[in-house]
């Protein structure tokens, strides 16, 4: 098939690259280690150079540095960062190796990483064209690749090699701010603070990591300190048409004073009436406080306190009827009109605090260790409609739409209907009103006090809630010998995620019931059936109060890793490994009438004990050319809220849970001359024994199913290209590329279960998506042209290209039961086939001047327009509905639905930044 010969290829092309470095060549190395004179630990990411020379390097995240194959003679290396260049010490070098030893300088902390990972997608705009570095000189001077996934491909939902948020580490003064129930990052909760987030260290690869073990996606370690953000002011103000239309955004740091304290304040605030998509709205600001004491030279302690309380109104992805009848790919059917004014049924309401202490102590002067404790905690809900006895609201429900009607005389009408008539096509909050306002009940009232009469809800708005809270503890041990490194670490780690329901809003009713509805209707013999709760049954709901679900999943983690680096003249190596145990358990909070003795109290502990492995080498050709090689071995424990068949109702775990299995290996020559830098990387890693849970309501059972799913193997592999350009000192060419292809390797094996039965409705039922693809952009590039003058203007334009791009698949539909008897060749096909989106390209533009003023302020602007050229139609991702018509197999009773990338959008930033 086609798909094996471009598998065998690319093995072709993996072997060829093995084959590349087959010319040895052995040079000298000049190394040291920077320290700050001021905070008193490394400096990471700094550039050096070599003066009046082309030679140059960036010191790692243990201040570490090192030049190759470097001509005997006189020398001043010379150390810069944020505009700032001091000379470091001048030498003599006569051809051998020669250590600088430690030395302490004066100079700023550079940021060390993409801004990408610090900040919601929405805050792309204002930092785009900065100047960062990331610690590693394989990696220095931002890369290419990363620089154009992170910007100009990330419209498009492309994820680097296809990973998801679990397989990144994401570290903040060296906490975990990976959930450990879903693996998850939750970016939202200190979204508005781009200034002081800029301190970090990125390795986006299997690479060694002097921080964390670190994922097969790589790690992020974010420094929080004052003392390494820059003395000063800065205040901007921006406009945009994303998802809010004014920021405000101030930091003020003292840099690290003689009196060993150092102070770094921000704040933003975030609003927009309506975002690009009609219905959305956004309300946020952002606070953050750093304090800093150095003791003295070896002592010095950071208290931090961050977070970004916000309320987001959402979009929902639809079907292509519902685009078309509304004459709009931004169509949204999650808002209505209320007495004139937008009112949108579903937003994320998010407010989760986070508080640190860190100690870095110098142990020696080839010693260090810092110690971190934090902890996270607050709130996370996203509300939705919600009804008891009453029809469904929603507008592009399926029995809403045209075509579920086979008359043509009614499908006329509804169509006219749905065209002119806006309460038809959104949420008619006036008709939800009016439902409730009907309702007169009489009903037991609570404790026993006699009863109810009242209005009785029909709809209400409930919040679903994530409630997270994390207390997490670590230690990095960072120990160094001439060419020897040695970095350990250990971690605690114990989170519980509070899920939860709150009636929001009684939309006009007086009280609602904590009754289950469709036990209520599968078990009429059954009064205790009906019970949410036994222990507080025929329970009156008022706004406010929880009800339906309510239990918590608690997980531990602790562990430790450690990694070892050794540089020889032309070769370096690493090894590393780890070692971490993982527990879980469900602790409902609630008796549930149809699981009276399996959903109260805390369930069976989960327990999984995991290992890791990973090493590299790397081969340096001379100071312009390096040849790496990586691969890495880990396990890791199933999701908490994935390995519970049905954790809203009961506590039974899916059976035969195991670790999942990753085996990741990646090939890279890396290369910086003079006018051409970049990176080209050949990658493979297989994910195995993933276990996967989806909840969704079935219409036939009308109920919500839970589609359990285990034994899920899957591959990641391709090919990356990176490629940077300098024609002269104002213009440059930048291109970056992925060929990728993410697809299932297995035929996993599906549990189906019902919330409100304790039947099972299928087990073990074979699932055929072996070679299926994985639902993201497998094929993207982008090329671009840069200009920066010397009087301060820059501008960048990039063309985008977005390929290879599949639905989700619903896996039910790859099963014998949904094909089974089916004789029409064409309706087979289209049960079993996966959607292919079109390719899109898109054209972006980001451009800015400063302007330096007589008292040593700075005024700067920036524009970033992106898709400028209006590409409406670009359909971004997409899903088949998992609900599916067994009976006559009909695979457009439930059409796929879509999202589209935005139009023609655009961010201003205007900054002013003092002393």
């Amino acid at each position: 098939t086609n798909l094996t010969m471009i598998r065998r290829s690319n093995g072709f092309l993996v072997m060829c690259f093995l084959c590349f470095n087959a010319y040895l060549t052995f040079a000298q190395t000049i190394s040291g280690r920077l320290l700050s004179n001021t905070i008193g630990g490394p400096l990471s990411g700094i550039a050096l150079q070599l003066k009046n020379t082309e030679y140059e390097s960036f010191t790692n995240g243990a201040g570490n540095y090192s030049f190759l194959q470097i001509p005997s003679g006189s020398y001043e290396l010379i150390a810069r960062s944020e505009g700032v260049e001091v000379s470091v010490t001048k030498f003599e070098y006569n051809g051998q190796n020669l250590d600088l030893g430690t030395m302490s300088i004066e100079l700023p902390v550079i940021s060390t990483g993409s801004e990408i990972s610090s900040i919601d997608v929405n805050d792309l705009a204002g930092i785009e064209g900065e100047e960062d570095n990331f610690s590693s000189v394989l990696s220095a001077g931002r890369d290419p690749y990363v620089n154009a996934a992170a910007y100009n491909l990330s419209a498009g939902r492309f994820r680097i090699r296809g990973y998801n948020n679990e397989d990144s580490e994401m570290l903040m003064n060296g906490m975990s701010m990976n959930d450990q129930d879903d693996g998850r990052v939750l970016w939202n909760a200190w979204s508005g603070l781009n200034d002081v987030l800029r301190q970090q260290t990125q390795i986006l690869t299997l690479a060694a990591n002097d921080y964390t073990f670190g994922g097969v996606g790589g790690a992020t370690f974010v420094d929080l300190r004052a003392s390494t953000k820059r003395d000063g002011t800065r205040i901007s103000v921006s406009n945009s048409n994303r998802s809010f239309q004014h920021r405000l955004m101030a930091t003020h740091s003292t840099g690290l004073m003689e009196n060993g304290w150092a102070f770094t304040g921000a704040a933003s605030y975030r609003y927009g009436a309506r975002g690009y998509i009609q219905g959305t709205h956004f309300e946020g600001a952002s606070y953050f406080l750093s304090v800093d004491r150095k003791i003295n030279s070896k002592h010095m302690l950071n208290a931090v306190v961050f977070g970004a309380p916000q309320v987001r109104g959402r979009s929902a992805a639809s079907v292509q009827e519902s685009y078309d009848l509304s004459g709009s790919n931004f169509y949204n059917s999650f808002w209505g009109y209320q007495n004139g004014k937008v009112r949108n049924s579903r937003e994320y309401r998010i407010n989760q605090p986070v508080v640190m202490l860190r100690h870095d102590f110098n142990i020696a002067k080839n010693l260090t260790l810092l110690t971190n404790i934090g902890y996270q905690f607050g709130t996370y809900a996203s509300t939705a409609l919600d009804w008891y006895e009453a029809p469904t609201p929603q507008p592009d429900y399926y029995r809403r739409l045209p075509s579920f009607f086979t008359d043509p005389s009614a499908k006329e009408a509804i169509t006219a209907q749905y065209q002119n008539d806006i309460n038809t096509q959104q949420v008619n909050w006036h008709a939800l009103y009016d439902a409730n306002a009907y309702r007169d009940y009489t009903l037991p009232a609570n404790n026993d006090a006699g009863f109810v009469r009242g209005k009785l809800a029909a709809y209400v708005i409930e919040a679903q809630h994530f409630d997270n809270q994390k207390l997490n503890g670590s230690i990095l041990l960072n120990y160094f010998r001439g060419s020897t490194q040695f970095t350990a670490g250990a971690s605690y780690l114990k989170e519980k995620v509070h899920y939860y329901k709150k009636l929001d809003d009684l939309l006009g009713a007086e009280f609602s019931v904590d009754y289950n509805d469709f036990a209520l209707r599968d078990f009429p013999g059954n009064p205790e059936a009906a019970q949410n709760d036994l222990n507080s049954p025929d329970r009156l709901l008022y706004e406010g109060d929880v009800f339906g679900y309510n239990y918590k999943i608690n997980t531990q983690r602790y562990g430790g890793w450690g990694q070892v680096i050794q540089k020889f003249s032309n070769i370096d190596v690493f090894l590393a490994g780890s070692l971490y145990h993982q527990s879980f358990f469900r602790e409902g909070l609630t008796k549930v009438g149809l699981f009276p003795n399996n959903s109260f109290g805390k369930s069976e502990v989960a327990t999984f004990l995991n290992v890791g492995a990973k090493g590299g080498i790397t081969y340096k050709l001379n100071g312009r050319n390096y040849f790496q090689a990586n691969a890495s071995y880990t396990t890791r424990a199933p999701f908490a809220n994935e390995s519970f068949i049905s954790p809203r109702t009961r506590d039974q775990l899916a059976d035969d849970l195991t670790s999942e299995k990753i085996l990741a290996t990646e090939l890279s020559y890396i290369f910086k001359f003079t006018k051409l830098k970049g990176r080209i990387s050949a990658y493979r890693t297989e994910f195995n024994d993933k276990l996967d849970n989806q909840v969704f309501f079935h219409d036939d059972y009308i109920t919500f199913v839970n589609y359990l799913m285990r034994d899920i193997d899957r591959v990641h592999q391709g090919v990356e290209l990176g490629l940077q350009y300098q024609m002269n000192s104002q213009w440059s060419l930048v291109a970056a590329g992925n060929l990728g292809q993410y697809f299932y390797t297995s035929r996993p094996l599906a549990t189906i279960a019902r919330d409100n039965s304790s039947e099972l409705l299928a087990t073990d039922r074979v699932v055929y998506i072996n070679n299926y693809f994985l639902p993201t952009v497998q094929e993207a590039a982008t090329v671009g042209i840069n200009h920066r003058n010397k009087r301060f203007w820059f501008a960048n334009l990039n063309v985008n290209y977005f390929g290879k791009n599949y639905l989700n698949i619903n896996p039910d539909r790859r099963t014998r039961p949904a094909v089974e008897g089916v004789s029409d060749a064409t309706n087979y096909d289209k049960i079993i086939d996966q959607e292919l989106l079109p390719s899109a390209i898109t054209v972006d533009l980001f451009a800015g001047k400063t302007w330096r003023l007589k008292n040593r302020a700075i005024i700067g602007f920036n524009l970033s327009v992106s898709n400028i050229l209006d590409k409406t139609d670009f359909k971004s991702s997409g899903f088949e509905q998992l609900r599916f018509d067994f009976d006559t197999k009909n695979v457009d009773r439930f059409p796929p639905r879509y999202f589209y990338a935005f139009g023609r959008n655009y961010n201003l930033n205007i900054t002013y930044t003092f002393n």
